[in-house]
């Protein structure tokens, strides 16, 4: 019997293929699928797929940052540059079986890796969206130390870097008295964070009931009628194993991005925000005014949703206008 992780990969490159319009005809699906399966593929945390691939202009390199399969406004995205604009993703690097997640540096050199198996030398051309704005920051950093030109590095809705330090640091320093690891200490992490969240923010809070009610069976639903029935489900969430936690790939990338100090990078960066949200964080804040000349910003209309799905014209208009540059 085939390997189910073979085909469950083997569907997704099918999937990606269908929407791209490679596959006219449903006879060259099985064949095709074995063959890019392989190709497309090197290890688990070196994903590059090309959406849009072939022609003799720079191709440009984006991390979306989802990894809850939220990815296909990638796609119309890339047609929206024009057909001749090579646009190919990287995929998140994952923990999966990871006790201690790797830096925030070892994971950009894991995708510089990948990218440059397509790209060996610049200048390159660089985007991200939330935290995959942090990576392409970093690898764009790494890429500047390497001697490499970077021409375009284009910072979308960017995830603050280090924005939970402090926490982390404070965590350390206990579980450093204590001779605990790091696994420890990312333990530690996940569950004061999750308690900040659930107490402070209402939806995360739904969302874990709900997950926590999912969980709980009808059998002991019909034995905590009353006061009781209702108040467990929800201490139970409050109070989740760190074990629970690690399977959140949001919550294991926070603890990383807490430990992440970059640099200032010496190069041009153009940031994206959508005008429905907060304004600029604190921490960017301080980068463009640091880098005062040197930094573009461009404001599209929506919020983190919408700027990618009803507004996604204007997004890929001022990304087009970025890439025309070069």
């Amino acid at each position: 019997m085939p390997d189910t992780t073979e085909l469950a990969e083997a569907r997704r490159v099918l999937l990606e293929k269908l929407l791209r319009g490679d596959l006219p005809q449903a006879a060259k699906a099985t064949s095709a699928v074995q063959q890019d399966a392989k190709a497309e593929m090197t290890t688990s945390n070196e994903r590059v797929i090309a959406i849009q691939a072939g022609s003799s202009r720079r191709p440009f390199f984006y991390l979306h940052g989802e990894w809850q399969g939220t990815t296909f406004y990638c796609y119309p995205l890339a047609h929206a540059l024009g057909a001749d604009q090579p646009f190919y993703v990287i995929e998140p690097y994952t923990f999966d079986g990871l006790r201690v997640p790797p830096t925030i540096e070892a994971i950009a050199a894991t995708h510089l890796e990948s990218l440059r198996r397509i790209q060996a030398e610049g200048p390159y051309s660089l985007g991200g969206w939330c935290n995959g704005a942090l990576m392409a920051y970093e690898m764009a950093s790494q890429l500047h130390a390497q001697g490499q030109v970077v021409d375009v590095l284009v910072l979308m809705d960017g995830m603050v870097p280090g924005r939970h330090r402090r926490v982390r640091s404070v965590i350390s320093r206990l579980c450093g008295l204590l001779r605990l690891g790091q696994e420890k200490q990312l333990d530690w992490f996940l569950i004061v964070h999750h308690v900040y969240r659930y107490l402070h923010f209402p939806r995360y809070r739904q969302l874990k009931n709900a997950e926590q009610m999912g969980t709980t069976t009808q059998g002991e639903h019909s034995q905590r009628r009353g006061k009781v029935g209702f108040r467990l489900p929800r201490l139970g969430a409050l109070f989740t194993r760190a074990e629970t936690l690690r399977r959140g790939y949001s919550e294991v990338f926070e603890w990383v991005a807490a430990g992440y100090a970059p640099d200032l990078y010496p190069g041009k960066i153009t940031f994206f925000w959508a005008s429905e949200e907060p304004g600029l964080p604190g921490e960017w804040r301080e980068v463009v005014q640091a880098k005062e000349g040197e930094v573009e910003m461009h404001f599209i209309p929506g919020n983190d949703l919408t700027c990618r799905t009803e507004h996604l014209p204007a997004l890929a208009e001022r990304l087009r206008e970025c890439l025309s540059k070069t």
